[in-house]
């Protein structure tokens, strides 16, 4: 039977919360998810059911969202990964097979970089070492609404640029996943607005993931095939810097993979985790590897 186990670390005087669920007799090593900027460690739903399956199972809120407090947007991913090195190590799960996703894959990716006893292999969704361009000026534009009050305004317009809106294109729970992250934003609390705030201040700043001394653990890079936030064609660059990578598009989904198509993620993150061979996955087009291609 699993069992949850709740934990806590400070590092340079932010708070960091872990929830481990323990599984009693693991065939595969533990899974830590990383994920977006608002993402509680508790709200994984089925795909952190999936994992839990065969391994234990590690979710966190760092500094700057869930009930870890506020962090200013000067401090940057490095010092969030150091940060999510201080929770594994109080919760003493040994090393981690990692899920990163938009906002965490920065600091998944930071993580193998800076503490590589930590980790065994790395998954990057929806890569996010920065804002995409493009959207600058839409996120900036929603800070404001958010300090104007106009919550609907601010809901609608962070699932417009988050999501895809082509009506023609086929998305898996199209309709269910809008209203999930529609209500989440809509519902922001004035510590999580300014948590929201801060953290897109952070992606908005200066500058970008070192990409010349890759981590050395095993990368598997991977996008929703329709995602128009951080598209396809960014995340194959992004893959194309990291030798040895492999690169996946998910079919029928967009930014948020996790809630698009959770078994079909979680049956590829168990593949990847074991050293498989990718080809054929269900739910996924053909495997690339673009490093080799460059």
């Amino acid at each position: 039977m699993t069992v949850e186990r709740l934990y806590e670390a400070v590092h340079r005087g932010y708070r960091s919360q872990g929830r481990v669920l323990v599984h009693p007799a693991p065939t595969m090593p533990p899974v830590l998810l990383v994920g977006g900027a608002m993402q509680r460690k508790e709200g994984w739903g089925r795909l952190e059911a999936r994992l839990a399956r065969e391994s234990t199972v590690v979710t966190v809120d760092l500094p700057g969202w869930g009930g870890a407090g506020l962090l200013p947007a000067q401090f940057g991913m490095g010092f969030l990964a150091d940060c999510l090195a201080a929770l594994l190590r109080t919760a003493s799960v040994g090393a981690v097979d990692v899920f990163g996703g938009s906002y965490g894959s920065a600091i998944a990716y930071q993580l193998g970089l800076r503490h590589p006893g930590l980790v065994r292999r790395i998954a990057l969704f929806g890569a996010l070492g920065r804002i995409p361009h493009a959207m600058r000026p839409r996120l900036t534009w929603t800070i404001g609404l958010l300090r104007e009050g106009m919550r609907e305004r601010f809901a609608a317009e962070v699932v417009d640029a988050m999501l895809n809106q082509d009506p023609d294109i086929t998305l898996a729970r199209r309709g269910t996943v809008e209203r999930i992250i529609y209500a989440l934003f809509h519902a922001l609390g004035p510590l999580e607005a300014a948590q929201y705030e801060q953290n897109t201040l952070r992606l908005l700043a200066p500058g970008r993931l070192d990409l010349s001394a890759p981590p050395q653990a095993p990368l598997l890079f991977g996008v929703g095939e329709h995602d128009s936030f951080t598209t396809a064609r960014d995340c194959r660059a992004f893959a194309q810097c990291c030798p040895g990578s492999a690169f996946v598009r998910l079919r029928d989904s967009d930014h948020p993979v996790h809630l698009r198509c959770p078994d079909e993620l979680a049956g590829l993150l168990q593949r990847f985790f074991r050293a498989q061979d990718l080809h054929g996955v269900p739910g996924c087009h053909e495997v690339e590897y673009p490093a080799a291609a460059r």
